[in-house]
């Protein structure tokens, strides 16, 4: 999976492509984990280049969401391809987090 970041303030907009599974949850956690040690306390996930999420990378958001929440931040999702948006549905995800169409409409609710 390839991990791209940018920061858009008042939010740090980071961009999935690939396969999310095992091997790459430990990365995506140490990216967030950084940036929140930064104080960045805002996130949008463009998921628009991902093609593939299992439960250890749905487990990953949850987590982070967490820790984000508890600094009274906002994780939100855009660009969800339909593979990955069936999987967001059937393990409940699509009604725990705010769901957008673009980078530019998560923006708008930050």
């Amino acid at each position: 999976m390839q991990i791209t970041v940018e920061e858009k303030q008042p939010s740090l907009v980071i961009k999935l492509a690939g396969h999310m599974g095992h091997a790459s949850v430990n990365e995506l956690r140490r990216v967030f984990d950084e940036w929140l040690a930064k104080g960045s306390q805002n996130f949008i996930v463009d998921m628009g280049g991902l093609q593939y999420i299992n439960s250890a990378g749905l487990r990953c958001f949850f987590e982070v969401s967490k820790k984000i929440n508890a600094l009274k931040g906002k994780l939100l999702f855009c660009g969800i391809q339909s593979e990955v948006r069936q999987i967001f549905d059937v393990s409940g995800f699509t009604s725990l987090f705010s769901i957008c169409d673009t980078v530019e409409s998560a923006a708008k609710q930050i």
